[in-house]
């Protein structure tokens, strides 16, 4: 398993990983501020304020949205970190490759979601039929259950089951049953999100939970 012991950097080194994560932050932030600058009549404060301090909105708008995009974020961050930590050992080679899979197609519904990609970028600027955006989405989700379909028998797959349920009654309710108030959409797509999020967390922390006590047992039995 890899070495998890951290090791106190030097002030060169530490020096150095500010100012990567520094330049990482300020030179595409600048390079869109530009852009926009020059291309559009858009305030640049548009990219950098809260959107409710911008529309004098109450600060609660948006609440439960946000909620899921935190729940997207934390998701997504724990599988691929979850990958970073196993992808060295080879007894957990299958699984790192699950979370990888899993960290980046949750990175997706974070960025669709966050970005109104689907509801916004794609059909109104990029004129491209929504229809589409699902039936990728379906066909991304057929290869995750098919390729990783032995690990999923393994884990607590009714849990993910009922997240894909209700993200499906979401979609529903958005395109077939319109009359439905919307409030009603939004809880079942915050439910799918909850329920991802504690499949993969679950999972996760099991997994790693595992790793470290085989090699706490290898330590102990090199001790002895």
């Amino acid at each position: 398993m890899t070495n998890l012991i951290f090791q106190k950097s030097s002030y060169l080194d530490q020096f150095k990983v500010f100012l990567l994560t520094f330049l990482a932050t300020i030179i595409p932030f600048s390079l869109l501020v530009i852009a926009f600058k020059l291309k559009t009549k858009i305030p640049a404060d548009y990219l950098t304020r809260d959107p409710s301090a911008i529309m004098n909105a109450p600060f609660y708008v948006g609440f439960f949205s946000n909620i899921g995009i935190l729940f997207w974020c934390s998701c997504a961050s724990i599988c691929l970190f979850s990958y970073a930590l196993l992808k060295k050992d080879i007894r957990a080679k299958e699984y790192s490759s699950f979370f990888l899979f899993s960290g980046l197609l949750t990175s997706l519904l974070l960025l669709d979601d966050f970005f109104l990609i689907h509801d916004s970028i794609f059909p109104d600027y990029l004129h491209i039929n929504e229809r589409i955006i699902y039936v990728s989405y379906v066909a991304l989700g057929l290869i995750f259950f098919l390729k990783f379909k032995a690990i999923l028998k393994k884990t607590e797959f009714l849990i993910l089951l009922s997240s894909v349920i209700f993200f499906g009654l979401s979609i529903i309710c958005d395109k077939i049953f319109t009359n439905m108030p919307i409030v009603i959409e939004d809880t079942f797509k915050l439910v799918g999100i909850t329920t991802w999020f504690t499949y993969f967390t679950r999972i996760c922390l099991k997994r790693i939970n595992t790793l470290l006590s085989l090699s706490v047992l290898q330590k102990e039995s090199l001790l002895r």
